[in-house]
């Protein structure tokens, strides 16, 4: 793998492990443009996925871990109440109360409020090995389906020329897909949480 491939692997892999630990990073876009740099032979496949997969669960895991342990410290609980919002703190929470693994795997695909979901299953003390199982099913699905989406994108498109209007479409395609997949989620996690409270 030449530098180009290097950079790709690891930017991908970096930006992806920030997203997990809850910073603003949009995964999907950067998984599409993945598939696209493996489709176009920058980016080893066998050394791509692993690391990809191992990069957002590690994010998500300890963000986890972190949430758990500082709710154990009054002072900090307040604070990161304040910091993720107490509404949609509470919502969540009683979401996992009852339908702990839905609505974690549902919010693997909501941006915006995935971290929220994540710091409400530290809160609420989830387990481990729960966590672990779902968001892994949810991640790999996850990979699976936003890099085969630029793999294929990549392949329709490697005849034409790689112009601004290729990328800008690419571009566009992520913000389709992110924007379905996280409208579905939220649906079906606002679902869960009005069952619960009638």
């Amino acid at each position: 793998m030449n530098g180009t491939g290097q950079s790709v692997l690891w930017g991908v892999a970096l930006s992806l492990f920030i997203g997990g630990l809850g910073f603003p990073v949009p995964e999907n876009p950067l998984l599409i443009g993945g598939g696209y740099a493996i489709s176009q032979g920058i980016s080893d496949p066998i050394l791509s996925l692993p690391l990809w997969f191992l990069a957002i669960l590690t994010g998500d895991t300890m963000l986890f871990c972190i949430v758990r342990w500082l709710f154990t410290m009054p002072l900090l609980k307040k604070y990161i109440l304040k910091m993720v919002g107490a509404k949609r703190f509470e919502m969540y929470q009683k979401a996992f109360l009852v339908h702990g693994g839905w609505t974690l795997f549902f919010a693997r695909f909501t941006f915006g409020i995935r971290a929220a979901a994540y710091v409400a299953a530290g809160a609420a003390y989830y387990p481990w090995a729960r966590f672990l199982a779902v968001d892994g099913i949810s991640v790999a699905i996850q990979l699976f389906l936003f890099v085969s989406l630029g793999y294929y994108a990549g392949d329709r498109v490697s005849w034409a020329q790689a112009t601004g209007q290729t990328i800008a479409l690419l571009l566009s395609g992520a913000v389709v897909v992110s924007i379905a997949s996280s409208w579905i989620a939220t649906r079906f996690i606002r679902h869960l949480t009005s069952k619960e409270q009638d």
